[in-house]
């Protein structure tokens, strides 16, 4: 039966938790990594009427430096080949910025797709380190259906240039609608996988499109 959208109630919570998340966004612990390696991990959180899976992964992309990398990523500003990425064109762009239609497909229990915008601000820090935040501000399931798989979506990043290549880590919130009691058993399970492989694929289409081999 879909969903009828996210309630206030559950918007409220989901606010509140970006809000926690944003504000301790520069006090995370930073990842020692090198190449070729890759990690992942996540929780998921019951709110009203919903579920947030909080996902956060890292990536080394060697040969790469963290000016040509945000080049790279601004010119042409879309996503690198996925499986999850249907289309993707810029729509608009500013000094800082971008704005991005993006056609995804999620894959459960049933495949979904949705037609998304997306608003992306970079923030050069220092000369080794920038950063970007990219909240999803339109998220329409094709077909006029609203199954509640994915209501709200927002993305963090960090670009540390470290010796031999670039550090990318990623945050990744998102909000669906909640797990009725009974099927918790099957489906929590499925929920905190789609979220997982959704960052995994992420970050391997980076690594594909921008990392050099060493």
């Amino acid at each position: 039966m879909p969903a009828a959208g996210p309630s206030q109630a559950t918007v409220r919570a989901w606010d509140a938790y970006v809000s926690q998340a944003e504000a301790q966004l520069d006090r995370a612990p930073r990842r020692v990594m090198r190449a070729g390696t890759f990690t992942t991990e996540g929780t998921s959180t019951d709110v009203p009427g919903g579920t947030i899976s909080d996902w956060r992964g890292a990536a080394f992309l060697p040969g790469v430096t963290l000016d040509q990398l945000l080049h790279r990523l601004q010119y042409p500003g879309t996503p690198p080949p996925q499986e999850d990425v249907v289309s993707s064109r810029v729509v608009s762009r500013s000094a800082d910025g971008l704005r991005v239609s993006i056609r995804l497909v999620r894959r459960s229990i049933v495949t979904v797709s949705y037609d998304t915008e997306h608003e992306m601000t970079f923030r050069r820090r220092t000369p080794t380190l920038a950063t970007a935040r990219s909240v999803a501000t339109r998220i329409e399931e094709i077909g006029g259906d609203d199954h509640g798989f994915l209501w709200r979506l927002n993305s963090y990043w960090r670009y540390e240039e470290r010796a031999g290549g670039v550090v990318v880590e990623l945050q990744s919130l998102t909000l669906s609608r909640d797990v009725p009691t009974l099927l918790r058993p099957i489906a929590s399970p499925l929920v905190r996988r789609v979220a997982r492989e959704s960052m995994v694929r992420t970050l391997e289409a980076l690594r594909r499109e921008y990392a050099r081999p060493s």
